[in-house]
């Protein structure tokens, strides 16, 4: 199995997990508790034409809340609320998302973050049939050192759990770069808390947001994307 770390673009015919972890993935892998489906866009006005009774809109464009809808991109926020359906557009993840699946149609996406990172790296050595590719949104398109923690904790728990089905892996030197970061997750998470994103966050009052977004491994939710929305696998 071939285990490889991207940055925003995604070449893998195979299966990608998205990692956007300030804040949006880690955000969607909440609301899989109070919502059935999430439905990811890039556009205002195509969120605003999907509002009814039972779906709520819920975004952030530079960290500036979006007018008419209900909430922004935070994951406090998000585990408040519920309804059926909830449409999510940010100002990276979202894109990511789309990006792929416009790539490759039949590509299996799988949304990832430090908080379900061993239960989607169970999930993606299930489905795959030769290659993982972890895809950070990273920050306009350039790197990022939350995404790349979140993907080191993933390659790490694969690697682990690999090891106990017997299966060979080859990291490419991407996910062997993340790896190293994650085994001083504990420094790391400092970094992310004086990041850009985590210092805008905690200056915005939304300190909760970047403590939510360190948890790892407190979630087992796994969400699935296709046909143009995220269910729970």
């Amino acid at each position: 199995m071939k285990v490889k770390v991207s940055l925003f673009n995604s070449t893998t015919n195979d299966l990608c997990i998205v990692i956007d972890q300030l804040r949006a993935t880690t955000t969607i892998t909440l609301a899989l508790n109070n919502f059935n489906t999430v439905i990811p866009v890039n556009d205002i006005k195509k969120a605003l034409k999907l509002k009814d009774d039972d779906t709520l809109l819920a975004g952030e464009l530079d960290l500036n809340t979006i007018e008419g809808f209900d909430l922004t991109n935070s994951p406090q926020q998000i585990k408040e609320n519920h309804a059926d359906k909830l449409v999510l557009l940010t100002t990276n993840g979202t894109r990511v998302l789309e990006n792929v699946k416009n790539r490759d149609e039949n590509i299996k996406v799988l949304v990832g973050s430090m908080l379900n990172a061993q239960s989607v790296a169970e999930k993606a050595l299930d489905m795959a049939d030769d290659e993982i590719e972890i895809i950070m949104a990273g920050r306009r398109q350039s790197f990022n050192i939350e995404d790349a923690l979140a993907a080191g904790i993933i390659v790490d728990e694969i690697t682990r759990q690999a090891k106990e089905l017997n299966t060979d892996i080859t990291l490419d030197e991407s996910a062997q770069a993340s790896l190293i970061l994650s085994e001083d997750h504990k420094r790391a998470k400092n970094l992310i808390y004086e990041s850009w994103g985590g210092s805008k966050l905690r200056k915005l009052g939304l300190e909760e947001d970047v403590k939510i977004c360190m948890k790892i491994n407190e979630s087992t939710n796994v969400g699935i994307y296709e046909e143009d929305k995220i269910r729970l696998l």
